[in-house]
């Protein structure tokens, strides 16, 4: 695949080989907690973001005679869908934003229909009276109904720009003019259930998106992994039904006495109806869960069932609170979470689109998003991928893998696998 848009501007004409990754920002500056304006879920976790990949090379030594080239200049950058373009809040650096001068802004919005694919009628009707209300009282006694939410008035249209980048960029990668994408977005959104809002959530990004990829774009199955540190509640709400959306997510759990307080986050629910099967939950019951316990997931559980699922698209909820030094307590390095990204590309042709949700220390915040869009850029990752699992496989060895790993994981996992055992042919044969 490749860029249906490249110019043949001096800035692009080098020998860095790399895959043709997306790349879009939505700060959501509109959105915003009025009583707070230091809240950790506020439109600078994605300024920050942004200003970091203009500063950052990362991982490729250049060629000597080549012109050095930042993160963010090596991606394609796709226009804000919120009017505030790219360079609202962001520093002044030379980069090529595309945008579609044959449509108007209005043009390029999801529509009424797109989402209620998977939310209510009646929350999408409180939503737009949501987005009509100046009186700031109201605006209150109307987020005191959620759990974990505030609004301003520009918040649904914020949360609309949000879901509809990202639709964009999936619309993208599926028809073949990029390789992959990552969606640096807010307000996230998988806590938004059906016909609830929640955790700094309004609207379902993700699942929109899947729902998009699936009704619009012709794709039969998707893939979605959420490993934000908390359970993606809201996502699992919406395709509990569905085979066609496999959801995995891999989250602190600690009996449904961590954040969003539900027990559907447990290994037991595995979907309902035609669905049964097709939501795996891994629920961690201790905290500092790192890079081990990860690796040993993916190989163990994830990628034997993705394999089996053999989807079309791939979509990440791509939290990075689990990341070492934020707030959820849990372990992940930033080169992990490269690790993890590069086995899932292996899945459905490449066709990976990566969407923000949480993560709220900046400093780790923006690492982790750089070593993620390091390894969507990267055209060497099947080598690096195969050296990765051979010096993983040597070092476990012999051993069970979850022998290897701390034994509060090691159950978690067990009793998915347990649950599981029955829809999946992969499982029977461990």
């Amino acid at each position: 695949k490749k860029n249906d848009n490249d110019d043949d501007d001096d800035d692009d004409n080098d020998d860095d080989d790399h895959l043709t990754t997306g790349l879009v920002f939505e700060s959501g500056s509109n959105h915003f907690d009025r009583r707070n304006r230091f809240h950790k879920e506020r439109p600078l976790r994605i300024t920050s973001v942004r200003d970091y990949l203009t500063k950052t090379t990362n991982l490729r030594k250049e060629n000597q005679n080549q012109k050095q080239r930042t993160i963010l200049e090596r991606c394609h950058l796709l226009e804000s869908r919120s009017g505030g373009g790219y360079d609202d809040g962001c520093v002044n650096v030379k980069v090529k934003v595309e945008s579609n001068n044959k449509k108007s802004a209005e043009d390029i919005w999801l529509n009424d229909y797109d989402y209620l694919r998977v939310h209510l009628p009646g929350y999408m009707q409180r939503l737009d009276k949501i987005s009509k209300c100046n009186c700031h009282n109201r605006l209150d006694i109307e987020a005191e109904q959620f759990k974990s939410i505030y609004f301003t008035n520009e918040s649904v249209r914020e949360a609309k720009a949000a879901a509809s980048s990202l639709c964009n960029l999936v619309s993208r990668v599926v028809s073949g003019s990029l390789d992959n994408g990552f969606a640096v977005i807010r307000p996230p959104g998988h806590h938004a259930e059906p016909g609830l809002a929640g955790g700094y959530c309004v609207i379902n990004n993700v699942a929109v998106a899947a729902a998009y990829a699936r009704e619009k774009l012709g794709v039969k199955k998707v893939l979605i992994v959420d490993w934000d540190v908390h359970h993606g509640n809201g996502t699992q709400r919406c395709f509990i039904d569905n085979p066609s959306v496999l959801y995995f997510s891999a989250h602190r759990y600690h009996g449904g006495n961590f954040f969003p307080f539900r027990q559907g986050g447990g290994p037991s629910t595995v979907g309902s109806g035609a669905g049964e099967g097709f939501n795996i939950n891994v629920g961690w019951n201790e905290k500092r869960m790192g890079d081990d316990e990860y690796r040993v997931l993916w190989e163990r559980l994830l990628m034997p069932i993705a394999t089996e699922f053999d989807p079309d698209l791939v979509l990440i909820s791509a939290g990075f609170d689990a990341a070492r030094g934020d707030m959820g307590e849990c372990d992940i390095t930033p080169e992990c979470f490269a690790r993890l990204t590069r086995r899932l590309m292996s899945l459905a042709n490449g066709n990976i689109v990566a969407a923000l949700e949480g993560g709220y220390v900046r400093s780790v915040l923006c690492k982790c998003v750089e070593s993620v869009l390091a390894t969507l850029l990267d055209a060497d990752n099947n080598e690096k991928c195969k050296k990765e699992l051979q010096t993983f496989y040597n070092n476990v060895g012999d051993n069970e893998m979850l022998d290897c790993i701390n034994p509060s994981a090691a159950k978690s996992i067990g009793d998915t696998m347990k649950a599981h055992s029955k829809y999946w042919d992969c499982l029977k044969m461990v």
